[in-house]
């Protein structure tokens, strides 16, 4: 090229990149607008990266600190102090693709260096659910193959060789050309499994099998205020399964499910989302049950303002999931495929239904199911109300109402036995508490086919005297809804909330059965009572949604047996000779309950 030519092609480059700065500088104002939003926005996602990065990097120092420090790795709390170092980073950048996953490593790595020092096996478990999150929430992440090896070291460690191959199998069906894949087969190889016999899962086949099903439960709940999830506690036996989950204010519940995932060795889950909510530190991730109805429940932070409970299922035929207020309760119940009972066979004869007038006459025109199948009593429960550290209502003479109920339930309990030659379970015995949700626990457990929780009623005024008995339903007078905010605990506003679940829980509760059972109780009680003293009155046969009959699957009645506010019921009611006289008041309407409804059947 020659001089001339170089000299003009300098020239023109110059004119058309004055151009092209014109060009830009008029663009009109919109055009503007986006470029800069794009700018913006990119400038915003790179700062939220650098600043998950930079977190990260100073809770790696503080592990690195540790880690070179035989001193400081001796004492538990400098581990825990590392720990909630990456847990501040997960719970500020949940979804980040590339920080998250890191950090639930990181996390489950601590809880596994601890575990050599403790020797706990609940830190052993927090380090195999943190790795189990990260698989689940991250399965593309390039550590998702690396926590389940080391999920599968755990389990080899602690005594659970199927478990152990179980996570390499998976490693190599879900991850065959991952980092860990050809350390897979090697353990396989040493566990007498051969590797080649594992097929690779389709992803998207799994992905689709997984797709969660979404029930929502409506809430009343404050709106920006979290809540905490302070515990889970658990009741169980062959059939049933009880799980409540104790928040410190109302939530929003989510509920969704998760069919079997063969493939992946998948059992089949349901989970509730709980939001807005945290978990409480210390709180257990992980609580093994294993009674062959539900396996496990999990609970962690799904994200900054969602605690996710999962329920890992075994043989569970139907899952009940309520809430309860004052303090807000999320109750789940399980129940097995031989929950139910069959119909028994009534005795040829039934000496205690013939009395001096005859045969007792029975309800004509149309029949109770119960009377119709002829369903009879194997298992009553008898529930003393309050105890421990809840008192109940107080009598002006210091009179306090767990203890009389304790000696009436005790009483009752002996009369039933001896009449009936039945099993007669109490949900306490002595002065001790009991959560109102574990009372209907314990006779879902034992498949109770009557419960009857005894109470003292109590009223602002004296002079209000008499008995009266209740099944669940939502009340229909004041007085009804007094009641029922004194015993539950809570206000008569919050038992008007309660009518939303109410609806649907009593599709399944034994209503007209517990009416039945009420009414047959409050006259014999009242009779027999008239008998010896005067001035009973009888305020009959109510219902009101109380929190104790809840959730209940058998005829379940409340009995209010006089008022301890009242002096002279009051008085009464520390006699020995008035106690017993209410237990065998409240006896005979079992009875007669009872052999009515065998009657019915036989006729």
């Amino acid at each position: 090229m020659q001089i001339g030519e170089k000299k003009k092609l300098k020239k023109n480059l110059t004119i058309n990149f004055f151009f092209i700065l014109i060009f830009f500088f008029l663009l009109p104002s919109v055009e503007g607008t986006v470029f800069n939003f794009h700018f913006k926005w990119d400038n915003d996602g790179l700062a939220a990266s650098r600043s998950a990065n930079l977190e990260y990097k100073d809770a790696k120092k503080a592990y690195a600190k540790l880690a070179a420090s035989a001193r400081l790795r001796r004492y538990r709390k400098n581990w825990i102090k590392v720990i909630d170092r990456f847990r501040k980073v997960y719970l500020s950048h949940p979804d980040d693709p590339e920080i998250a996953p890191k950090v639930l490593f990181m996390m489950a790595r601590c809880y596994s260096g601890l575990y050599g020092y403790s020797r706990r096996l609940s830190d052993i478990q927090e380090a195999v659910e943190r790795y189990q999150v990260l698989v689940e929430r991250f399965p593309l992440s390039r550590l998702a193959d690396d926590a389940l090896y080391e999920i599968g070291q755990i389990y080899k460690m602690t005594g659970r060789p199927s478990s152990a191959i179980s996570a390499w199998k998976r490693i190599l069906r879900d991850y065959p050309n991952g980092s860990h894949a050809r350390l897979a087969r090697q353990k396989l190889l040493k566990m007498g499994v051969n590797p080649s016999a594992v097929k690779q899962a389709s992803r998207a086949t799994s992905n689709q099998a997984n797709k969660p099903k979404i029930r929502s439960i409506p809430v009343k709940n404050g709106k920006g205020k979290v809540a905490i999830i302070k515990d889970i506690r658990y009741w169980s036996d062959k059939d049933y399964t009880r799980v409540v989950i104790y928040a410190s204010r109302p939530v929003s519940i989510k509920q969704g499910e998760l069919p079997a995932d063969r493939k992946r060795r998948l059992p089949k889950r349901f989970y509730l989302d709980l939001s807005p909510a945290y978990k409480k530190i210390g709180l257990p991730e992980y609580i093994k049950i294993d009674n062959g109805l539900l396996r496990s429940v999990r609970a962690a932070q799904f994200k900054p303002k969602t605690v996710r409970v999962v329920f890992d299922l075994a043989k569970t035929e139907k899952t009940k999931v309520f809430y309860l207020r004052d303090p807000f309760r999320i109750v789940t119940d399980a129940f097995g495929a031989h929950y139910a009972k069959k119909k028994c066979v009534v005795k040829p004869a039934v000496k205690k239904a013939e009395s001096k007038k005859g045969p007792i006459k029975y309800p004509q025109g149309k029949l109770s199911l119960a009377q119709q199948l002829g369903l009879c009593v194997r298992t009553i429960v008898v529930d003393p109300g309050h105890g421990g550290k809840d008192p109940g209502a107080r009598g002006r003479r210091g009179t306090r109402e767990k203890d009389v109920v304790l000696q009436i339930s005790k009483r009752l309990a002996r009369i039933l036995k001896k009449e009936l030659n039945c099993k007669v379970i109490m949900t306490r015995r002595s002065d001790r508490y009991l959560p109102l949700t574990q009372r209907t626990a314990i006779a879902n457990a034992y498949k109770a086919d009557l419960f009857v929780s005894i109470h003292a009623n109590a009223a602002p005024t004296r002079r209000l005297r008499g008995i009266e008995t209740y099944f669940l339903n939502f009340a229909l007078d004041e007085d009804a809804m007094r009641v029922a905010a004194r015993e539950n605990a809570t206000s008569k506003k919050r038992i008007g909330e309660l009518k939303s679940i109410l609806n649907d829980i009593l599709k399944n509760s034994k209503v007209n059965e517990s009416s039945r059972l009420a009414k047959k109780v409050q006259y014999n009680l009242i009779r027999t009572l008239k008998r010896r003293y005067k001035n009973v009155r009888n305020l009959g046969v109510k219902q009101a949604p109380f929190f104790v009959l809840i959730g209940a699957r058998m005829p379940s009645i409340l009995v209010e047996t006089s008022f301890i506010s009242n002096p002279e019921e009051e008085r009464r009611l520390r006699s020995p000779a008035y106690q017993d006289a209410i237990a065998r008041g409240i006896a005979k309407g079992i009875i007669q309950y009872i052999e009515e409804t065998q009657l019915a059947y036989r006729n």
